[in-house]
């Protein structure tokens, strides 16, 4: 969760799979608050291409839908909210890491 972490994951990956094409962050059910410090912390490498979320975006649209505390359209919405949210931070993050190496 360190900027030094970061560098130190990506140095090891690159010389130790000659393969790699890139690595994604993941979500793992963190809340929006806690992606977004990692997305700007991660965005700052070359060799992070992106993130890959999934119970970030459905696991509490699930829950309330699977209670019928919502209909499906409110489910659907609310996961696309989180998404096009989650997609808004990563693109905040990269385009400032790009202003950083500017």
């Amino acid at each position: 969760r360190t900027e030094a972490a970061w560098a130190n994951a990506c140095a090891a990956i690159t010389e130790n799979d000659p393969h790699v094409r890139g690595i994604v962050v993941l979500g793992l059910d963190a809340p929006e608050a806690e992606l977004a410090e990692s997305f700007a912390l991660a965005a700052r490498q070359p060799l992070v291409r992106g993130f890959a979320v999934g119970r970030t975006i459905f696991a509490q649209a699930a829950r309330d839908w699977l209670a019928g505390r919502v209909a499906d359209e409110m489910a659907v919405a609310d996961m696309a909210a989180r998404y096009g949210k989650l997609c808004a931070i990563w693109d905040d993050a990269r385009s400032a890491a790009k202003g950083e190496a500017a």
